[in-house]
């Protein structure tokens, strides 16, 4: 059997590595030319899942930590802020 996967994004990498780690086999498939790093933010929930496939020292070593979410209505007014990071 194998998976096959549309999207080489980070929920489709990280489902490839999840099967491999359990040993079943996938294939992906993604329309991009090339995959190259985008800005995206890892909420605990996920990092959480890297973690569990050995992922962490990696992420940490390009990783930038977040030190504050906030939030603002759409004309700019300040509705909410939280800090974050470890």
């Amino acid at each position: 059997m194998e998976v096959i996967i549309v999207g080489g994004g980070i929920g489709g990498l990280t489902l490839a590595l999840t099967l491999h780690k359990a040993g079943i086999a996938s294939r992906v498939y993604e329309a991009a030319s090339e995959i190259k790093a985008v800005g995206v933010s890892l909420l605990p929930h996920s990092t959480k899942v890297l973690g569990e496939l050995g992922l962490n020292e990696a992420l940490g070593d390009i990783a930038e930590s977040t030190r504050q979410s906030a939030f603002f209505h759409r004309f700019g007014q300040h509705i909410f802020a939280e800090a974050t990071g470890k």
